[in-house]
């Protein structure tokens, strides 16, 4: 669907949502005689990405390596709506090739009280904040490695959330699987997470979820691949099959124009019947996390604001890594159904620019280093090292 057909269409159709007045939507669960009416708000933005890879032997936009040197990223379009207790949402993308599907989100919420509103539809699972945040606010051009490859994405399911108080919010739901598009998607999922705020400017969340994965010899294998945030493969997927469980956990605290950012996750994989005799084979372990403080500057109160003075300076460290809960061997292996899986992982520093200038379009800018915990599985095989990265991201957005 990378067409310029595409391309065109989805501009126009951007454009024409654009000249709807749209007005500042206050968010769902505020309810006053005002916002009694039928509400419809467009959305839509665009990226247009540069990145190079100085040095690296492997092909850009190619299976090994995600992302392309010049690409157009997200070319997202949807409408938000809201009438008394009902809300909804709908958006599409046929650029975001991650998720190989053209709806992202569309559901529907109805908000019962302040502690329990119902949703059904499509839309992210409970769990990590890196995830959950819009990729149009992200102050990298992708997110951490581990947010990439293993934390639960988008699917089809029913969901209650709500507040506890003013200290705690929670997310509940079940879900047809933890990827809708994804090849290695599992079957049901439930997932949930807390978040309390434990003093006015820290947050600290909790998730989970649980799964089941069935393996198929005649199809590739459905596990989980490591990719980092630059889009290079360093973890090829296995053949996994029963249970999949996530754990995870993530704090937040800003003061001022400082805002600091942690976030963990761990997934197992069960591998049962998977070995050559159908034996249960150890479960593949991956763990990943991240830290990102980021410094705004510029920012003005009141009248006295001017963009074209605000920007964003933001680093972060992530890593992600395989390995299965088996005995070491000498007999290490790649293979989708190895016994002993040889042990892989990734470290990226990112430091990253952002300039917003406008209401309706901002510039990123960044540069990555890369590491990696096995050479053979390198951007150039049996190097060592650092591998640097460079990237670009004009970003244009409905006001």
């Amino acid at each position: 669907m990378r067409n310029i057909a595409t391309i065109v269409v989805l501009l126009l159709v951007v454009a024409a949502v654009g000249r709807v007045d749209a007005q500042p939507q206050a968010p769902p669960e505020f309810e006053t005689p005002a916002n009694q009416r039928f509400e419809i708000t467009p959305r839509a933005y665009m990226q247009f990405d540069w990145r190079g890879f100085p040095g690296w032997t492997v092909t850009p936009d190619t299976g090994r390596l995600e992302p392309d040197t010049l690409e157009v990223r997200r070319l997202r379009a949807g409408i938000d709506g809201r009438w008394r207790r009902w809300s909804f949402e709908a958006s599409v993308d046929p650029m975001d090739q991650l998720d190989d599907t053209l709806i992202k989100d569309a559901y529907v919420q109805y908000r019962v009280s302040r502690a329990l509103r119902l949703r059904g539809g499509q839309f992210k699972l409970p769990g990590g904040r890196e995830y959950g945040t819009s990729a149009s606010s992200l102050n990298f051009l992708e997110r951490s490695a581990f947010a990439e490859s293993i934390a639960a994405r988008r699917d089809i399911g029913a969901m209650v959330s709500g507040e506890i108080g003013r200290a705690l919010e929670y997310e509940a739901g079940v879900f047809t699987g933890d990827g809708k598009g994804r090849q290695e998607r599992s079957g049901i999922t439930t997932a949930g997470s807390a978040t309390w705020t434990v003093v006015r400017r820290l947050d600290v969340t909790g998730s989970f979820s649980v799964g089941r994965t069935s393996a198929v010899d005649s199809d590739p294998s459905n596990g989980f691949e490591g990719r980092t945030s630059t889009g290079y493969r360093f973890f090829e997927g296995l053949y996994v099959d029963g249970l999949r469980t996530r754990f995870g956990a993530n704090a937040s605290w800003r003061q001022g124009p400082w805002r600091v950012t942690a976030e963990v996750l761990r997934v197992a994989e069960a591998r049962d019947g998977q070995g050559l005799d159908l034996e249960d084979l150890p479960t593949l372990i991956g763990f990943g996390w991240s830290s990102a403080v980021t410094r705004e500057f510029g920012r003005r109160p009141g009248g006295n604001r001017s963009r074209l003075h605000e920007w964003d300076l933001a680093v972060r460290f992530d890593a992600l890594a395989f390995d299965d809960d088996g005995p070491e061997t000498v007999s290490d292996s790649v293979r989708p159904r190895a016994t002993d899986v040889r042990a892989r992982g990734a470290r990226t520093l990112t430091t990253g620019v952002s300039w917003n200038f406008s209401r309706w379009a901002r510039v990123l800018a960044e540069a990555a280093a890369d590491h990696y915990t096995d050479a053979r599985s390198a951007p150039v095989a049996g190097k060592s090292g650092v591998y640097l990265s460079f990237g670009t991201r004009l970003q244009i957005e409905l006001p």
